[in-house]
């Protein structure tokens, strides 16, 4: 996730070459036992006195864990056995207790270190996932700062706007029949970028597992021309996962006969980090060749490739709020099946009166948290709640912050309940089927795909 984002240039912990774990444990006790035996060739264990050699297999169970700790111990307790075996001097008897705390102690030392490594990744997911809604607020908010200043120079006196624009290519894609998504709407996303980037000639590609297939263009406008594989331009786009022109070429070689025939090239790169398609622009205005416009055309890009991404079953609400929801819906999904992270589902029938408990349900939204407000098969107005990193234990004592707050703000009620409010709770672990989800979503509180789908 994330692996070309500008973000992601951190990790919690350094990870470790598992193969060369296996090269440097018995290097390093062989090393130890070397040093060991150099300062003391009488009792190169240390036997009588403090047994210097467990070093070697406390360093590994630290820095690789349990296994290389104990195999380390194993190798320790082997020598000790071949001396025993030759009537080394002093080594006639083996204690028994160095050969159990040297095992004893690099296994729980291994043990501890493969532990506190579980929770290292735990985290590391978790940051993830905060990572993506980041990502995914700034494309947002870019996208709101920039279409209505940009849509009064670039296109006076339309009726358009840059989210009607994405807001047509879903409806788009959501009318069309089940097959590539990419192809059926290259000719309508090369056509939108053409019309924000004044293109004169451009062709759109696909890209599939990182190779771009230049073949044939999905959809092209103007005249075309023939591309090499190696083309400068290109490898640059694909490398980077970024809007490259012919002034990215030249700081890349400094040498013109280098550059090639096209002017520049947009990736479709979805938030996930994968390039999915490559638009190759081979003539542009000289007025339009300016950042800003590159900025937007990345933006737009990256919204094509998030929606080409997006399963047919999420593009069916036809309210924002509620495809935002399913798709965060999906992904607390994946993140319990793929890392056991899990998330909890509640939802709130409310009573006919309900502008009050409707506030105080805002009120109570956590930074994480994600709310919609529904209404029943039966009439009824409801709210769900999505909490994601939330186990079972977590949800309780969110309900028991709902009943604090309740209790603080109607003076006749202790609870929710107490106010005729029917909570309905739901949690999302690896092992559920997605049957259960959407048996809890449809029939337990009455909703329906057009409103959350999964």
């Amino acid at each position: 996730m994330f692996k070309n984002s500008v973000h992601k240039d951190y990790r919690l912990a350094p990870g470790n070459n598992r193969r060369w774990s296996w090269v440097e444990t018995p290097l390093l006790t062989a090393l130890v036992l070397g040093v060991c035996y150099w300062l003391h060739p009488a009792d190169p264990l240390f036997l009588q006195g403090f047994p210097w050699p467990i070093l070697a297999p406390l360093l590994l169970a630290v820095r690789y864990g349990f296994l290389q700790g104990a195999c380390s111990a194993a190798l320790l307790v082997l020598v000790a056995y071949v001396l025993h075996r030759l009537d080394f001097p002093g080594y006639v008897e083996v204690p028994g207790s160095f050969i159990v705390g040297v095992l004893v102690a690099s296994m729980v030392v291994g043990e501890f270190r493969d532990l506190w490594g579980r929770r290292l990744e735990r985290l590391q997911t978790a940051n993830e996932y905060r990572q993506y809604r980041l990502d995914e607020f700034t494309r947002a908010y870019h996208v709101l700062r920039s279409s209505h200043e940009r849509l009064e120079q670039r296109v006076a006196g339309s009726d358009t706007s840059l989210r009607s624009t994405l807001l047509l290519l879903r409806r788009q894609l959501q009318e069309q029949p089940q097959g590539d998504a990419l192809e059926q709407m290259a000719p309508a996303l090369l056509g939108v970028l053409a019309q924000y980037g004044s293109f004169n000639a451009a062709a759109l590609y696909a890209v599939r597992e990182g190779e771009l297939l230049l073949q044939r263009p999905l959809a092209d406008i103007g005249e075309a021309v023939e591309l090499p594989e190696d083309d400068l331009l290109l490898t640059l786009c694909l490398q980077r996962g970024e809007v490259v022109s012919v002034r990215d070429s030249f700081l890349e070689t400094g040498r013109e006969e280098q550059v090639s025939a096209l002017q520049a090239c947009i990736p479709l790169l979805s938030v996930e980090g994968e390039v999915l398609a490559v638009v190759a622009v081979h003539s542009m205005p000289f007025f339009a060749f300016n950042e800003r416009t590159f900025t937007l055309l990345a933006l737009l890009g990256g919204h094509m490739a998030d929606l080409l991404e997006t399963p047919r079953q999420l593009l069916r609400p036809d309210d924002a709020e509620a495809r935002r929801f399913s798709q965060q819906l999906r992904r607390a999904l994946r993140d319990a099946t793929e890392h056991d992270l899990p998330s909890s589902l509640a939802f709130l029938k409310l009573p006919d009166d309900s502008v009050a408990l409707q506030k105080l349900l805002i009120e109570s939204q956590r930074g994480l948290d994600l709310q919609l407000v529904l209404q029943c098969a039966n009439g009824a107005e409801g709210v769900l709640v999505l909490m994601p990193l939330t186990d079972q234990d977590g949800s309780r004592g969110y309900s028991q912050r709902l009943n604090r707050m309740v209790q603080e703000r109607f003076d006749n009620a202790s609870s929710l309940e107490a106010l005729g409010v029917g909570i309905h709770y739901y949690e999302i672990r690896q092992n559920k089927p997605d049957s259960a989800l959407a048996e809890f979503l449809y029939q337990e509180c009455g909703l329906n795909e057009q409103q959350v789908a999964i």
